[in-house]
C-alpha cells in the first residue's frame, strides 16, 4: 500500500467526522419536511379514493396529479438525503446514477401528465384565467429543464442504469464521472417546480371542497359518460 495516500478507511471516517455537523442539520430539517408531506398526501389519498368512487372525474384527475407530484417530489427527497449522508465516493455515485434515472423518466413523463386531460379537468373545476397563466409559466419552465438537462441526465441513464452498451470499461469509467453534486444540483431544481405545481393545485383543490363543488363534478362526468 502506498503510505503517502490515505486509505479508503481513514478518508472515510475523516469525512464522517469533519460532515457530521451539515448531516445533522440535514437530517433535522429533511425529518419536518416529511412529517408535512405525510400528511398532505393522506389528505391526498382519501379524497382521491372518494372523488373515484363518486366518478367525480375532474377532482379526480386534479388530485390524481397532485398526490403523484407529492411522491415524486417524496422520492427524490429520500435520495438527496441519502446523498448527503453516503460515505464514500462510491457509494454518493451509485445513489447519484438512480436519481439521474428518476429525474430524467420524471422530466420526460411530467409534460403528459400535465397535458390536455389535467388541463380540462382544472378548467372545469373554475380555475380563474391567473391560475391558468401560473400553470403555464411552470410547464414552460418544466420544459426548458428537460432541454437542459436531458443530455446530462440521460447520458448517466443509458450509460449506467440501463447498461446498454455492454461495456464493463465503459460503464467503469462513466461511474467515476458521476458528479453528484450536479444530480442534486438537478434534483433541487426540479424540487423546486414540483413545490410550485402543489401550491396551484392545492389552490384548485380548495375550491372544490363542499358536496356542492362535487355534485356539480359528479353531474358533468355522467354527462360525459352519457354522451359517450
Amino acid at each position: 500500500m502506498n503510505r503517502g495516500v490515505p486509505s479508503e478507511r481513514v478518508k472515510n471516517g475523516i469525512e464522517r467526522i469533519m460532515l457530521l455537523p451539515v448531516r445533522l442539520r440535514h437530517r433535522y430539517k429533511a425529518r419536518a419536511k416529511h412529517r408535512v408531506r405525510i400528511d398532505v398526501l393522506a389528505t391526498l389519498r382519501r379524497t382521491l379514493e372518494n372523488a373515484t368512487l363518486l366518478r367525480a372525474d375532474s377532482i379526480k384527475t386534479v388530485f390524481n396529479v397532485g398526490m403523484y407530484l407529492l411522491l415524486l417530489d417524496e422520492d427524490i427527497a429520500h435520495f438527496t438525503d441519502d446523498l448527503v449522508c453516503a460515505i464514500g465516493d462510491r457509494r454518493r455515485a451509485f445513489l447519484a446514477k438512480h436519481e439521474a434515472i428518476l429525474l430524467y423518466e420524471a422530466a420526460e413523463d411530467l409534460p403528459q401528465l400535465l397535458g390536455r386531460e389535467f388541463r380540462a379537468a382544472v378548467k372545469a373545476l373554475g380555475t380563474s384565467a391567473e391560475q391558468i397563466a401560473c400553470f403555464n409559466s411552470v410547464s414552460s419552465d418544466l420544459n426548458q429543464f428537460w432541454q437542459r438537462h436531458r443530455d446530462f441526465l440521460g447520458s448517466i441513464r443509458n450509460a449506467l442504469a440501463a447498461h446498454r452498451d455492454h461495456d464493463a470499461l465503459r460503464y467503469a469509467e462513466a461511474l467515476d464521472a458521476v458528479k453528484p453534486l450536479d444530480v442534486m444540483a438537478c434534483a433541487a431544481e426540479l424540487s423546486q417546480l414540483l413545490e410550485r405545481l402543489v401550491v396551484l393545485i392545492g389552490e384548485v383543490a380548495r375550491s372544490t371542497v363542499g358536496p356542492e363543488a362535487i355534485a356539480r363534478d359528479m353531474l358533468t362526468s355522467n354527462r360525459k359518460v352519457g354522451a359517450g
